[in-house]
């Protein structure tokens, strides 16, 4: 679902600290006219006294933004890179693997993805569709909904990266010999879908009562 300009106008305001400007680059010429925009977000994220840079990327597609709005971190000792998913409810989580798919090889001009360590999801519970199929995946592996007690995090982080939130990522950063090495949860809990999240209902052939919910980030490695 695509929004007007005027809410790159809105991210311009917001997003940039007053004494910068967005860096705006055009991509490859496309039929569709895609053009990639790139903001300097290190003022508005926490932390930004240990971070040697910090950017924002957003697609415009024939005129219009696109809403998803990752974001690319790097730090100051060591140099390592996070990405930041920055999900939207307003579109699928496979509309936004897709974005993020076209958004890569602008991001990996601007760092170095050898360095690339980590990607925060946020609630787990936000990617909708990855969600539920998760939560499927895990009922079928454990039998049911099992305790999601501390002691059960490491158990709950494998799981995950063996599941189709690991084979999304492994698939989706092959092009950088980039792979899955792990996740890591907090708060882990089961919840409801929130109706404001989109979801692709042709793709689930089963909608668990509850999906399983955390604060979830993807370790990364080179292969």
């Amino acid at each position: 679902m695509m929004k007007p300009i005027y809410v790159i106008l809105f991210l311009l305001c917001t997003c940039q600290p007053k004494d910068k400007q967005a860096v705006t680059t055009t991509a490859e010429p496309t039929p569709s006219d895609t053009l990639v925009l790139r903001f300097d977000v290190n003022q508005e994220l926490a932390g930004s006294a240990y971070r040697e840079k910090a950017t924002g990327y957003l697609l415009v597609v024939d005129g219009d933004s696109t809403l998803f709005f990752p974001a690319f971190t790097k730090a100051k000792n060591e140099g390592r890179v996070n990405l930041i998913l920055g999900l939207h409810p307003s579109l699928t989580f496979g509309e936004q693997m897709q974005l993020l798919q076209a958004i890569l090889p602008y991001a990996a001009k601007d760092y170095s993805f050898d360095s690339l360590s980590s990607i925060y999801i946020g609630r787990l519970v936000q990617t909708g569709d990855l969600a539920i199929q998760i939560t499927n995946e895990y009922l079928e592996a454990f039998g049911g909904y099992g305790s999601t007690a501390t002691t059960e995090y490491d158990t709950i982080a494998s799981f995950l990266a063996t599941s189709k939130l690991g084979r999304d990522f492994n698939k989706l950063f092959a092009p950088y010999h980039m792979t899955v090495a792990g996740t890591s949860v907090e708060k882990v809990f089961y919840t409801e879908l929130h109706k404001s999240i989109k979801i692709d209902s042709v793709l689930h052939n089963q909608f668990p009562e509850k999906v399983l919910d955390a604060m979830t980030w993807v370790k990364l490695e080179r292969h």
